[in-house]
Protein backbone atom coordinates (compact mmCIF):
# COMPACT_ATOMS: atom_id res chain seq x y z
CA UNK A 1 0.00 0.00 0.00
CA UNK A 2 1.45 3.32 -1.10
CA UNK A 3 0.50 6.52 0.69
CA UNK A 4 0.76 10.15 -0.33
CA UNK A 5 1.37 12.91 2.20
CA UNK A 6 2.64 16.47 2.37
CA UNK A 7 6.16 16.41 3.75
CA UNK A 8 8.86 14.01 4.87
CA UNK A 9 7.65 13.86 8.49
CA UNK A 10 4.12 12.85 7.47
CA UNK A 11 5.54 10.24 5.10
CA UNK A 12 7.77 8.78 7.83
CA UNK A 13 4.71 8.57 10.09
CA UNK A 14 2.71 6.78 7.38
CA UNK A 15 5.39 4.11 6.95
CA UNK A 16 6.74 3.72 10.49
CA UNK A 17 3.51 4.11 12.49
CA UNK A 18 0.65 3.39 10.11
CA UNK A 19 2.32 0.51 8.26
CA UNK A 20 2.30 1.76 4.67
CA UNK A 21 4.78 0.02 2.37
CA UNK A 22 5.87 3.40 1.03
CA UNK A 23 4.78 7.02 1.20
CA UNK A 24 5.53 9.79 -1.26
CA UNK A 25 5.67 13.51 -0.63
CA UNK A 26 3.30 15.16 -3.10
CA UNK A 27 5.37 18.36 -2.85
CA UNK A 28 8.37 16.66 -4.50
CA UNK A 29 9.19 17.98 -7.97
CA UNK A 30 9.48 14.40 -9.26
CA UNK A 31 6.33 13.15 -7.50
CA UNK A 32 4.74 11.63 -10.62
CA UNK A 33 7.90 9.71 -11.51
CA UNK A 34 8.33 8.45 -7.95
CA UNK A 35 4.69 7.34 -7.84
CA UNK A 36 5.13 5.35 -11.06
CA UNK A 37 8.25 3.69 -9.57
CA UNK A 38 6.41 2.87 -6.33
CA UNK A 39 3.48 1.34 -8.24
CA UNK A 40 5.11 -0.75 -11.00
CA UNK A 41 1.99 -2.91 -11.37
CA UNK A 42 -0.37 0.07 -11.48
CA UNK A 43 -3.08 1.14 -9.06
CA UNK A 44 -6.28 -0.77 -8.30
CA UNK A 45 -7.84 1.52 -5.69
CA UNK A 46 -7.21 5.23 -5.27
CA UNK A 47 -8.97 6.99 -2.38
CA UNK A 48 -9.48 10.52 -3.69
CA UNK A 49 -9.64 13.39 -1.27
CA UNK A 50 -7.15 15.84 -2.78
CA UNK A 51 -7.44 16.13 -6.57
CA UNK A 52 -5.03 18.39 -8.43
CA UNK A 53 -1.56 17.16 -9.28
CA UNK A 54 -1.94 14.05 -7.12
CA UNK A 55 -4.89 12.89 -9.23
CA UNK A 56 -3.01 13.87 -12.39
CA UNK A 57 -0.13 11.58 -11.38
CA UNK A 58 -2.38 8.71 -10.29
CA UNK A 59 -4.75 8.65 -13.25
CA UNK A 60 -2.38 7.22 -15.91
CA UNK A 61 -1.38 4.46 -13.48
CA UNK A 62 -4.91 3.19 -12.86
CA UNK A 63 -5.45 -0.43 -13.86
CA UNK A 64 -8.43 -1.83 -15.72
CA UNK A 65 -11.44 -2.00 -13.38
CA UNK A 66 -9.76 0.30 -10.85
CA UNK A 67 -11.97 1.93 -8.24
CA UNK A 68 -11.90 5.55 -7.10
CA UNK A 69 -14.00 6.40 -4.05
CA UNK A 70 -14.16 10.22 -4.00
CA UNK A 71 -14.48 11.79 -0.57
CA UNK A 72 -13.09 15.24 -1.34
CA UNK A 73 -11.06 17.39 -3.69
CA UNK A 74 -9.30 19.78 -1.33
CA UNK A 75 -6.97 21.07 -4.07
CA UNK A 76 -10.00 22.58 -5.80
CA UNK A 77 -12.17 23.82 -2.93
CA UNK A 78 -11.24 27.44 -3.59
CA UNK A 79 -11.44 27.31 -7.39
CA UNK A 80 -13.80 29.89 -8.83
CA UNK A 81 -13.32 29.00 -12.49
CA UNK A 82 -12.05 26.18 -14.66
CA UNK A 83 -8.29 25.71 -14.69
CA UNK A 84 -6.42 27.11 -17.68
CA UNK A 85 -5.45 24.82 -20.51
CA UNK A 86 -7.22 22.36 -22.75
CA UNK A 87 -10.46 20.64 -21.78
CA UNK A 88 -9.33 17.26 -20.45
CA UNK A 89 -12.80 15.89 -19.76
CA UNK A 90 -13.02 13.87 -23.02
CA UNK A 91 -9.67 12.17 -22.26
CA UNK A 92 -10.77 11.50 -18.68
CA UNK A 93 -14.10 10.01 -19.72
CA UNK A 94 -12.46 7.99 -22.50
CA UNK A 95 -10.00 6.45 -20.05
CA UNK A 96 -12.78 5.70 -17.56
CA UNK A 97 -14.67 3.94 -20.35
CA UNK A 98 -11.74 1.99 -21.83
CA UNK A 99 -10.40 0.86 -18.47
CA UNK A 100 -13.89 0.39 -16.98
CA UNK A 101 -12.90 2.48 -13.97
CA UNK A 102 -15.51 2.92 -11.27
CA UNK A 103 -15.63 6.43 -9.79
CA UNK A 104 -18.07 6.96 -6.94
CA UNK A 105 -18.52 9.97 -4.73
CA UNK A 106 -19.60 9.50 -1.17
CA UNK A 107 -20.48 11.68 1.77
CA UNK A 108 -19.89 9.77 4.99
CA UNK A 109 -22.96 10.89 6.93
CA UNK A 110 -25.28 10.78 3.93
CA UNK A 111 -24.20 7.32 2.84
CA UNK A 112 -23.28 5.70 6.14
CA UNK A 113 -25.01 7.79 8.81
CA UNK A 114 -27.33 4.89 9.58
CA UNK A 115 -24.25 2.94 10.77
CA UNK A 116 -22.99 5.64 13.14
CA UNK A 117 -23.75 3.68 16.34
CA UNK A 118 -21.98 0.62 14.93
CA UNK A 119 -19.02 2.79 13.92
CA UNK A 120 -18.78 4.35 17.40
CA UNK A 121 -18.88 0.93 19.07
CA UNK A 122 -16.32 -0.70 16.79
CA UNK A 123 -13.95 2.26 16.48
CA UNK A 124 -13.92 2.83 20.25
CA UNK A 125 -12.90 -0.78 20.79
CA UNK A 126 -10.27 -0.73 18.05
CA UNK A 127 -8.85 2.50 19.43
CA UNK A 128 -8.75 1.11 22.99
CA UNK A 129 -7.07 -2.08 21.69
CA UNK A 130 -4.39 -0.07 19.88
CA UNK A 131 -5.53 -1.21 16.43
CA UNK A 132 -6.15 2.35 15.27
CA UNK A 133 -3.31 4.87 15.26
CA UNK A 134 -4.55 8.37 15.95
CA UNK A 135 -2.75 11.67 15.93
CA UNK A 136 -4.33 14.94 16.94
CA UNK A 137 -3.27 18.55 16.60
CA UNK A 138 -5.00 20.99 18.94
CA UNK A 139 -5.52 24.70 18.52
CA UNK A 140 -6.82 26.68 21.48
CA UNK A 141 -9.58 29.26 21.18
CA UNK A 142 -12.35 29.91 18.70
CA UNK A 143 -10.54 33.06 17.59
CA UNK A 144 -7.84 30.78 16.11
CA UNK A 145 -10.30 28.58 14.19
CA UNK A 146 -10.13 30.48 10.86
CA UNK A 147 -6.34 30.27 10.68
CA UNK A 148 -6.46 26.61 11.75
CA UNK A 149 -8.97 25.90 8.98
CA UNK A 150 -6.79 27.59 6.36
CA UNK A 151 -3.84 25.59 7.65
CA UNK A 152 -5.88 22.40 7.31
CA UNK A 153 -6.63 23.17 3.67
CA UNK A 154 -2.95 23.92 3.05
CA UNK A 155 -1.74 20.74 4.77
CA UNK A 156 0.00 22.50 7.67
CA UNK A 157 -1.66 20.36 10.33
CA UNK A 158 -0.50 16.87 11.30
CA UNK A 159 -3.34 14.53 12.18
CA UNK A 160 -6.89 15.34 13.18
CA UNK A 161 -7.30 19.06 13.71
CA UNK A 162 -9.26 20.02 16.83
CA UNK A 163 -10.12 23.56 17.91
CA UNK A 164 -10.72 23.66 21.65
CA UNK A 165 -13.19 26.26 22.88
CA UNK A 166 -14.53 27.04 26.32
CA UNK A 167 -13.07 27.40 29.79
CA UNK A 168 -10.30 24.82 29.27
CA UNK A 169 -9.06 26.37 26.02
Amino acid sequence: MVGVAGGAEKCRHAVQVLGFDACLDHHAADFAERLAEACPDGIDIYYENVGGKVFDAVFPLLNAKARIPVCGIVAHYNDTELPPGPDRLPALMGTILRKRIKVQGFIIFDDYGHRYDEFQRDMSKWFADGLIQYREERVDGLENAPEAFFGLLQGRNFGKLVVRVGADA
